[in-house]
């Protein structure tokens, strides 16, 4: 059992809906095939994991779920065993990013609403700076390659004009992919889809059968 003491303070507003600062599970750094979960509230750390073996390496005497190690903020900061653990199953920089945290260095940034993220990377980044982004963590990656973030680009920077066709295409290519579309393609596959609207309009259903009624003079 953790023994309180030291505690992170913080906001509650940057406490996720379980009350954690961080709450991530992955599979643990190759060639280890177990499975890890890291879970941080502002009083104690606590780490799990899940030992992944062949069938026939099983052992009646290993528990049937994960391992667990809860420690105070203050315990965490001495513990170079899960230190050890947490650095071969997740890396040097979760180790290092957990000890900050205990520390009470905590991100605010990655903590802030989507569309307030996008709204702060539109606004203030260039294509490059975004690129450089992406490098960053999981999330940020994910956010650079968002389809929000895209269109909020698109619809910024881009001269042409956002017709019913272009969000058709927007959906089917995708924001990103139309942004780095030169004009020139770009209306050809406009004038393209537009083509296959018009024949799909004037074509007959598909099994049906077309009949000619005489009016009875």
């Amino acid at each position: 059992m953790a023994k309180q003491g030291k505690c992170i303070s913080c906001d509650k507003i940057w406490l996720n809906e379980h009350g954690a600062l961080v709450d991530y599970g992955d599979v643990a750094n190759a060639p280890s095939k177990d499975f890890y979960h890291v879970f941080v509230t502002p009083d104690q750390v606590c780490f799990r994991l899940w030992k992944i073996v062949p069938p026939t390496r099983i052992s009646k005497s290993d528990p049937p779920g994960p391992s667990e190690i809860r420690d105070s903020i203050e315990e965490f900061l001495e513990d170079d065993q899960l230190h050890s653990e947490i650095q071969r199953v997740a890396g040097d920089v979760t180790v290092d990013y957990l000890k900050e945290l205990a520390h009470g260095h905590i991100d605010y940034l990655v903590r802030l609403p989507r569309n307030v993220l996008i709204k702060m990377v539109v606004d203030n980044l260039g294509l490059e700076d975004i690129n450089r982004l992406r490098a960053v963590n999981r999330m940020f990656r994910e956010l650079c390659a968002s389809k929000d973030l895209w269109e909020r680009i698109y619809r910024k920077y881009s001269e042409t004009p956002i017709t019913p066709e272009l969000e058709m295409l927007a959906l089917e290519k995708g924001w990103e992919r139309l942004f780095f579309t030169n004009k020139l393609q770009l209306q050809m596959q406009l004038r393209r889809m537009k083509r296959h609207e018009q024949q799909m309009d004037t074509s007959p259903p598909s099994g049906g059968h077309a009949f000619m009624t005489q009016e009875r003079m």
